[in-house]
């Protein structure tokens, strides 16, 4: 199917980010100023955005409660012990990410969470990066401007956890956060998020697993994204330590 050339923002928000969601939208407009093709498809229920509502952003309710409490998740938060499914008001993560790219115009989607930003150059970097991708990854930095989790490799057997991969090197074992990414609508379409998996029962790696067997994922160098509050390395306890993972990666897989 032909779908318009350009570019659906499906921003994931819950109700209480609507200062971060304000300056997530705010870089957006800003980076496609006098640009039409492109929308701005909100899914949540910000409270009280103060942002103006022009044409190209979409708020699309969404009832987290419905999803939260209802009877076949509360079965199986009780039979896996995990109330985290019953109380965690955002836990519908994968229903969010799937209904926005159903309602987006556009054929080239960028899903993020609330609290990711463009960086100045974000629209440039994707002309000069052009068309030839599935999935595309670019470069990730925390508030405090070092390299985020962006280009990552998971479950090589060697490395023992995940760890960054150099943005030159490329890897069978790859994974694609699910706090951003990029993505062509009709691939996503036909590789939806699975709806059985809620918040923190990763459903981006069921989803990085299940797509890696079907295309080559791309990374663009030439764009880049901040977050716009604090966020953890989420590092993996038992495994060894982030650092030298990444250096094992790095020599690894890294240019010879």
């Amino acid at each position: 199917m032909n779908y318009k050339k350009g570019w659906s923002f499906c921003i994931i928000t819950g109700p209480n980010n609507e200062l971060i969601l304000e300056q997530c939208v705010e870089k957006i407009l800003l980076e496609f100023m006098h640009q039409e093709n492109f929308e701005i498809i909100v899914i949540g229920n910000p409270k009280d955005i103060k942002i103006n509502l022009s044409e190209k952003v979409k708020i699309i309710p969404f009832n987290e409660e419905f999803f939260s409490l209802s009877f076949s998740n509360i079965i199986r938060a009780v039979k896996e012990m995990s109330l985290k499914r019953l109380f965690f008001r955002t836990g519908a993560i994968c229903h969010k990410k799937n209904l926005a790219a159903k309602i987006a115009c556009f054929d080239k989607l960028c899903i993020m969470h609330d609290y990711v930003g463009l960086d100045i150059g974000w629209r440039e970097g994707y002309e000069i990066f052009h068309e030839s991708w599935d999935v595309a990854m670019n470069k990730i930095y925390d508030i405090n401007n070092n390299r985020h989790r962006d280009w990552l490799i998971w479950d090589d057997p060697r490395l023992g956890g995940a760890c960054l991969l150099p943005y030159e090197g490329y890897s069978n074992y790859m994974y694609i956060p699910g706090t951003y990414f990029c993505v062509k609508k009709e691939f996503f379409l036909n590789n939806l998020l699975n709806e059985k998996l809620f918040w923190g029962e990763a459903e981006d790696v069921e989803w990085s697993k299940r797509i890696r067997e079907k295309t080559v994922f791309k990374m663009n160098i030439h764009s880049s994204v901040k977050y716009l509050k604090q966020k953890p390395k989420n590092d993996c306890p038992n495994c060894p330590s982030w650092e030298e993972r990444n250096k094992k990666a790095q020599d690894m897989y890294g240019r010879k």
